[in-house]
């Protein structure tokens, strides 16, 4: 068999196993009942991967499609009518496009508004300042983006153009809905902590807890001392009262087929704690006064009598008899 004989039956066999499994996850999910579940997860991950089924952009951002479920489904349980999710660095428009199928859906399941924002300069990376930006990785221009024919494929989201710097503070003060979801793509340590200003702006503007997605901070020459990781350590030492923290174990609460992936350690919440709705109920944890406190009754082990007479078995071991006494 020739390379690209063998490249071809490659690539049909992924397709036929990838059928399989999506075939497998839709019988599991017609006949599972979720209102009998403790948690709230697994509902949410059914509606994640029926929207990732589909061949679109969301299919390749599982991630996006995740985070910003999770934050319609707490908007909608705290009775907030409309949110924003924000892509912070665009490039060419993948991720914000996939953000604008993942709004149509949310819309429609949770029934409330989305309104969807990309922040980009339009011309790709800015000049690294310091080592704090990883020059090592990252060259200025690097990620341009293509505005005409971004613009053309758009279909609700809106672009802000420039350095996020710039643009970060004007956006803020239009006061937008809720923030729900944030994705921050920025590469560097400095366009990270102007795009964090959005997470100190009025508790009106955010959910009490925010999910975010950070896409540079593992491998390579990542460390706590640069990128976004450098930014993340700072906003939290300059906030009393608001928190960006991992969202520990989170591969045991993701669809089974997204264990194992890298973007399961990329996810983070933002906790806005002086948020007047931080405490209200968020439905994560939907029976948590009972179902799992209650004393449950095991099955009941058969008594040596109720046995069935086919062997005999018993009553107590017998004595040992010491012959060394006779």
């Amino acid at each position: 068999m020739t390379r690209p004989v063998k490249a071809v039956v490659a690539k049909a066999l992924r397709k036929a196993r990838r059928y399989v499994r999506l075939l497998e996850e839709q019988i599991e999910e017609d006949a599972r009942d979720y209102s009998q579940d403790d948690f709230v997860y697994p509902w949410l991950n059914s509606l994640c991967l029926s929207l990732l089924r589909k061949e679109s952009y969301a299919a390749k951002k599982p991630q996006y499609a995740w985070g910003a479920i999770q934050g319609a489904h707490l908007a909608r349980t705290l009775g907030i009518g409309r949110i924003s999710l924000i892509e912070f660095g665009v490039a060419g428009g993948n991720g914000l496009r996939a953000l604008e199928e993942i709004a149509e859906q949310v819309e429609q399941v949770f029934e409330l508004g989305v309104d969807v924002y990309g922040f980009d300069t339009g011309k790709g990376l800015p000049q690294p300042r310091d080592y704090r930006d990883l020059p090592n990785l990252y060259r200025d221009a690097a990620f341009p983006m293509d505005i005409a024919k971004l613009k053309e494929r758009l279909r609700k989201a809106e672009l802000r153009l420039g350095l996020v710097e710039d643009t970060i503070e004007p956006f803020i003060r239009e006061e937008p809905p809720p923030v729900a979801f944030i994705a921050f793509d920025l590469d560097y340590y400095s366009s990270t902590a102007a795009a964090l200003k959005i997470l100190a702006a009025d508790p009106r503007l955010l959910l009490p807890r925010v999910h975010c997605y950070f896409d540079d901070i593992m491998g390579f020459t990542h460390s706590d001392y640069t990128g976004e990781r450098l930014a993340i350590a700072e906003f939290n030492a300059s906030h009393s009262a608001r928190k960006i923290s991992p969202i520990y174990g989170l591969k045991y609460f993701v669809p089974p087929r997204f264990r194992h992936a890298e973007w399961t350690e990329k996810i983070y919440l933002a906790h806005i704690f002086e948020h007047e709705l931080y405490g209200r109920y968020d439905g994560l944890l939907r029976r948590a006064s009972g179902g799992m406190t209650e004393l449950r009754e095991l099955p009941r082990r058969p008594r040596q009598e109720d046995r069935a007479t086919k062997r005999s078995v018993p009553e107590a071991v017998p004595p040992v008899v010491d012959r060394r006494a006779s």
